[in-house]
């Protein structure tokens, strides 16, 4: 029952999260580069020179974070064990929802029906995010079928892992092109890759009509071993993130803010971005060190929605990352060991 219960409330907080109109936005999909160039030339506000409140953010979010495992090792254990059949039941809801997610935003992009702010839907296809416009490295226009014929293996469930494969490869592949401009996303691409490969199709695929869901299947040391290399790709993106978008160029995510009329509860809104900022950072460092991995994935599932409710801007810019949220939400910190999904089980389901 309880496994029938989040299966049904985690599908359906899949549903409001792409129903709502942005994620945890990256600043160059929402702002123009003319708005861009503008706001770095802007003065940075005071109290990110400051090193006193820096170092008052950094202690805050410190305590929060000790207080936070200090909660886990006295109660995660018992968690854990009440959540197993959560954990076992998603080697089949998870990599679904991964898959679909992940192959619904690389099929809008080989489309160009994932823009940044001020370019015509559907005229200029993405490498896999909006701001990597293909028609910015002459020769690469073979990557818009390459990812579109990615995004329908991946929503019909065909050789899944092989599709897992190809991300991570295309994930390095976009250093190579767009240079270090793309640091910025590759983790958050290969991670979902890396998932996918170790956890295969899921339920409702093709591979499993066809019986080839096991092949290539890892074994348990080397799942938990990826499982974990995904822990640590994901946490440094977002740290990365944190630290390159915000903390280094705090006049984007208060430009932002400002133009989405975000509810600041009356703080000021350069207060507002510096939590915003200690709060990635935070969840980023939890998740490479591998711990409280669900209440990470259900804060980031929760600021991402907020942030696309109150932003206006599509949730598909991030649906990779819904994705892993999701299939992290259920997991916790380590793959199920040797899950086998029976007949029963699926009944239970």
């Amino acid at each position: 029952m309880m496994v029938r219960a989040f299966k049904i409330s985690s599908l359906a907080l899949f549903s409001v999260a792409l129903a709502a109109s942005a994620s945890w936005a990256h600043e160059a999909w929402i702002l123009t580069p003319r708005e861009i160039e503008a706001l770095a030339e802007a003065p940075i506000p005071a109290l990110f020179l400051s090193q006193m409140w820096l170092l008052v953010a950094a202690a805050l979010s410190a305590g929060v974070a000790l207080a936070a495992l200090s909660a886990e090792d006295r109660f995660g254990a018992e968690i854990d064990a009440r959540l197993r059949p959560l954990a076992s039941s998603a080697v089949e809801i998870g990599p679904t929802i991964l898959r679909i997610s992940t192959g619904l935003m690389l099929g809008l992009a080989a489309l160009g029906g994932l823009p940044r702010h001020g370019v015509e839907p559907w005229t200029t296809p993405t490498f896999l995010v909006p701001d990597m416009a293909l028609n910015l490295v002459p020769g690469w226009d073979i990557l818009a079928p390459v990812q579109f014929a990615l995004a329908l293996f991946l929503i019909l469930g065909l050789a899944v892992r092989l599709c897992g494969a190809v991300l991570v490869a295309l994930s390095v592949l976009g250093l190579a092109i767009f240079g270090a401009g793309f640091v910025a996303y590759a983790p958050h691409f290969a991670a979902p890759g890396i998932m996918l490969m170790l956890a295969g199709s899921g339920a409702a695929a093709v591979d499993r009509l066809l019986g080839t869901d096991a092949l290539f299947r890892p074994g348990p040391e080397v799942q938990q071993a990826a499982w974990r290399a995904t822990q640590i790709l994901v946490g440094a993106g977002f740290i990365y993130l944190a630290v390159a978008y915000k903390l280094f160029q705090p006049t984007l995510i208060i430009a932002i803010l400002d133009h989405g009329n975000v509810p600041t509860l009356g703080l000021p809104l350069p207060v507002v971005a510096l939590l915003m900022t200690s709060v990635e950072i935070t969840a980023g460092a939890l998740l490479v060190m591998g711990r409280l991995v669900r209440p990470m994935a259900a804060l980031l599932i929760g600021a991402m929605t907020f942030l696309a409710v109150v932003l206006g801007e599509t949730p598909l810019f991030h649906a990779n990352l819904y994705g892993v949220m999701v299939f992290y939400l259920m997991v916790g910190e380590r793959f199920p060991r040797g899950v086998q999904i029976t007949p029963r089980m699926r009944e239970a389901m």
